[in-house]
């Protein structure tokens, strides 16, 4: 429907409701002869005449009251509506803490703030931004985002997003200067891989790689480690060593030709991100609206992606 229908709907409900230009003017806060187009613009719509009009009054005729019939309650559940939301937006208030990975920070969480806190002002939020696996409940968190595999099975999981794609990548100067470029993982042994450690693990993490029912995870080689994703970039970006990194990271450090991308072909993408809490049944009402918000968006992105 044609949304200029709704604005001259309203119009002719005012105008009716008050069977006077004048007031509902005054009501609406615009002219008399802006309401007057509105309505002719609606009934050169619709076909037929909505309001009779005389010098001294104007009222419905038979068609226009047919349609105030379903247009008045539509209106009134509009409006009760509206004042639901803003009592909403009113009453929920309170903390929410969340632990995360930086990359889910910026992906997920950063990109849905600036709405939530428009909806929900009274809400505050302090997010906690490290590699490690905090205990939401021993650090007194509300819940947290990470990777959907690397949730605990005993939390509840509401995914986010349905995978995330990696890739790896060096400097043009690096792969100059070391070698072929590597287009199997065994050739991955006579690079600088650079590694990544959990901070509460004292294992390096391997790169899980794939290709036609081949699956290879391949230990790092220890030369240049970090406990963040970030510093891994910055050290691929100084041409220290290839870097297994989200794809978003480097997204346009890839399109600048400041970082290449290899072994694109054994690249799988990895499971999507979860926000995770530990019982439904203790969710503050500030943690279910910014729950319910994060999952909103979610079925709209989902919507808007290409088929």
């Amino acid at each position: 429907m044609d949304r200029l229908v709704l604005r001259d709907l309203a119009v002719f409900e005012t105008v009716a409701r008050h069977q006077s230009f004048t007031a509902a003017a005054a009501e609406l806060g615009i002219s008399q002869s802006s309401l007057s187009y509105a309505v002719s613009q609606l009934e050169q719509r619709v076909g037929v005449t909505l309001l009779a009009r005389t010098t001294r009054t104007v009222a419905p005729t038979e068609a226009g009251r047919q349609l105030l019939g379903t247009l008045v309650p539509a209106l009134r559940d509009i409006g009760d509506e509206l004042a639901n939301l803003q009592e909403m937006r009113s009453i929920v208030s309170g903390a929410v803490r969340l632990t995360m990975v930086p990359v889910a920070y910026e992906t997920i969480l950063r990109p849905s703030l600036t709405s939530f806190r428009e909806k929900y002002p009274n809400v505050s939020i302090e997010v906690s931004i490290d590699e490690g696996f905090s205990d939401v409940v021993a650090k007194g968190f509300d819940g947290g985002i990470r990777f959907g595999n690397l949730v605990d099975k005993d939390m509840i999981a509401v995914p986010l997003t349905r995978s995330a794609p990696v890739v790896i990548v060096g400097s043009p100067e690096y792969l100059q200067n070391h070698g072929p470029v590597p287009t199997h993982p065994d050739d991955l042994s006579a690079h600088v891989c650079i590694g990544y450690r959990f901070v509460s693990s004292t294992r390096l993490y391997r790169w899980p790689l794939s290709k036609k029912g081949k699956t290879v995870e391949f230990k790092t080689n220890g030369h240049l480690v970090f406990n963040d994703g970030e510093a891994i970039r910055s050290a691929a970006l100084d041409g220290l060593g290839l870097a297994y990194l989200f794809e978003v990271q480097v997204r346009e450090d890839i399109k600048s030709g400041r970082l290449v991308s290899v072994l694109s072909d054994w690249l799988p993408d990895l499971p999507g991100f979860s926000l995770y809490y530990p019982d439904r049944t203790r969710t503050s009402p500030a943690f279910r609206a910014l729950i319910n918000h994060l999952q909103l968006l979610r079925a709209d992105n989902r919507t808007n992606e290409p088929s």
